[in-house]
């Protein structure tokens, strides 16, 4: 769905509805004419993700600059592709997975200028020359504290423990998930990679129907609040929103994964420079923090932290590092050099 965020100035008012099988649309006809020149297209996955873009972001940065903008939702890819091959492009920056982004660095998206100012942001987590990281994502062993009142898991490896009653869930997609399974099958952090599927394979036929792969996260968020589960390896940030509507949880925090989102600016963008202009506001801690001021995840920028809600800092890496005794961090180059082959592993990992 492409919404408009009105600040200062008047622009397009035409709101259109998008999914996955229909084309790009944008006010006006798609090329550098369309839309003001000082607005921009900005592009993330939708949902939560996008109402905390716009109050931590998007709105911040008009009432620095006066560029307004536009967002649309979800991002694609495909569409990105067909974009720069029509040599209509109508979205000028996107939040999306860095390791199919990563690959199609300097054709499908521009590449950072020489000039940008990288130095408050996780050196390790720059995986390419086009992007920066935004949005650090924690995935840790999360359970029912109803279920397990008194004896509840110690460690991440209990959610292959026989021993422990209650249905699990996780994910279904391979990056973000393949990771953690590998770390509660017992795997060493360092050692996750490669994924030694077989091993992976072996773990979860354990389980057999008491293990169930979850096609939404909003689904986990489901499961959580209704107590229908007893462990999940799930998105501490989505733990929390669950907690907020009243799920009574828990976190292990002894082997964790962590990940994170991509931020790009398309090729041939019609509004380059002021692309960058803002890419670079959200390469820093003054301009990222507002995000995580809404939805509990943290910042990719090594600054001043967020000031974020009580409620969310039993949920953020950051306020329980000191329980943390192993992390695995999202390698984008290994899933980008996967391509299709980590979709037929994890289908053949799923299929029961």
């Amino acid at each position: 769905m492409k919404n408009t965020t009105r600040r200062r100035r008047t622009v397009c008012g035409i709101s259109l509805l998008s999914a996955l099988s229909l084309a790009v649309a944008a006010c006006g006809n798609g090329s550098d004419e369309a839309g003001d020149e000082n607005e921009l297209t900005f592009v993330n996955y939708g949902g939560d993700g996008m109402e905390a873009a716009k109050a931590g972001w998007l709105e911040p940065y008009t009432e620095k600059t006066g560029v307004t903008f536009e967002t649309d939702e979800p991002s694609d890819q495909a569409k990105i592709k067909a974009m720069v091959a029509s040599g209509k492009v109508t979205w000028d920056v996107v939040d999306i997975d860095a390791a199919s982004a990563g690959p199609e660095c300097g054709t499908l998206y521009e590449e950072r200028p020489s000039d940008f100012d990288t130095s408050e942001l996780m050196e390790n987590e720059i995986t390419d020359d086009c992007m920066i990281p935004i949005i650090n994502q924690t995935v840790a062993l999360v359970y029912n504290a109803e279920l397990y009142g008194d004896n509840p898991p110690t460690s991440i490896t209990d959610f292959f423990n026989p021993e422990f009653e209650g249905q699990r869930i996780t994910f279904s997609y391979w990056t973000g998930s393949a990771e953690p399974l590998a770390l509660a099958a017992g795997i060493p952090a360092e050692d996750v990679y490669p994924i030694d599927w077989d091993e992976l394979k072996s773990a979860v036929d354990s389980l057999g129907s008491d293990l169930t792969f979850q096609s939404t996260l909003d689904q986990q968020v489901q499961s959580l609040e209704s107590g229908n589960f007893g462990m999940c390896l799930c998105y501490t940030g989505r733990s929390a929103l669950a907690a907020q509507n009243g799920a009574d949880i828990g976190v292990v925090w002894d082997k964790v994964w962590v990940g994170w989102d991509g931020l790009y600016v398309v090729k041939d963008s019609p509004r380059e420079d002021i692309a960058w202009d803002f890419v670079q506001y959200l390469a820093t801690s003054e301009g990222q923090n507002g995000y995580y001021e809404h939805l509990p995840y943290s910042p990719t920028t090594t600054g001043a932290p967020p000031d974020v809600p009580e409620e969310f800092k039993p949920f953020m890496l950051s306020f329980n590092e000191g329980k943390v005794q192993e992390t695995s961090y999202f390698d984008a180059g290994y899933w980008g050099d996967q391509g299709a082959t980590a979709a037929d592993e994890w289908t053949a990992l799923t299929a029961g």
